[in-house]
């Protein structure tokens, strides 16, 4: 829907199923990226992917691409993994079971 009003815009879907206070306190820029705790993110745009997914393992996350825009309703409220703490393996695991 925010890509429809914001044509040419480069959108990314991120940060919006992780609670605010996980992204304050658990961000571990020193850990392996498969210890960190998994940020969720999807888009249509590779490159701006790439760019988020850098942001997100600077500030201590570890990255897991849901996909395009059309399947980032698997990062929605209600969906299994929204709101979960989970590391990366979990998380891409949890997300090929939701299809």
């Amino acid at each position: 829907m925010i890509q429809n009003h914001l044509p040419g815009a480069r959108v990314v879907k991120a940060f919006n199923a992780t609670y605010f206070v996980r992204l304050r306190d658990n961000g571990r820029p020193d850990a392996p990226v498969e210890e960190r705790e998994a940020i969720l993110l999807s888009g249509d745009d590779e490159e701006a992917k790439g760019i988020v997914s850098g942001l997100i393992e600077e500030i201590g996350f570890a990255p897991v691409d849901v996909g395009t825009l059309a399947e980032s309703r698997r990062q929605e409220p209600g969906s299994p993994a929204y709101n979960v703490a989970m590391r990366p393996a979990e998380a891409s695991e949890m997300l090929a079971g939701m299809g």
